[in-house]
């Protein structure tokens, strides 16, 4: 009898879970206390309008949070854009060249990685590199400057 009610609160249990609805993830939906890595409220102005699939950083929030922007074709045909965010560790930013969490340091200045954002339409593409070596130079080039500028401000 007691077998019997376990397999019955299992089964009950696990019919539970898979009716419950999914949630979907909103825009600026972060960990809980995220806040306490920015130094300014977080500003909610980014938008995937008129993005591809890809990594961006968040300007507006001095980069310390990015977003990933993923189109999809639901099962009646029409498409829709999801919208994911997400924040960077303690002293990092999203650098748009490597698109990983980087110390500002190593990063494309925050301020200039709208000038990146181009490199997303390289996903999915075969056979090719993701970094050409215009990219490269281009990125040595700012933060080589960055760095400098940096080093004589101090």
């Amino acid at each position: 009898m007691k077998f019997i009610f376990t397999i019955l609160v299992l089964l009950s249990c696990t019919a539970f879970t898979l009716t419950k609805p999914r949630m979907k993830r909103s825009p600026y939906e972060l960990a809980m206390d995220a806040d306490l890595l920015l130094t300014e409220p977080i500003k909610e102005t980014f938008s995937c309008e008129g993005l591809k699939y890809g990594y961006y950083a968040d300007v507006d929030n001095e980069c310390k949070i990015f977003h990933i922007c993923y189109p999809r074709q639901l099962a009646d045909g029409s498409a829709i854009m999801e919208h994911y965010s997400f924040i960077c560790g303690n002293q990092t930013i999203f650098n748009q060249y490597s698109q990983t969490c980087s110390h500002p340091d190593d990063a494309v200045p925050c301020e200039q990685s709208r000038e990146f954002y181009y490199l997303n339409e390289r996903y999915g593409v075969a056979e090719e590199n993701f970094h050409r070596d215009e990219d490269v130079n281009a990125y040595n080039n700012i933060v080589s400057e960055y760095g400098s500028r940096r080093r004589t401000s101090n």
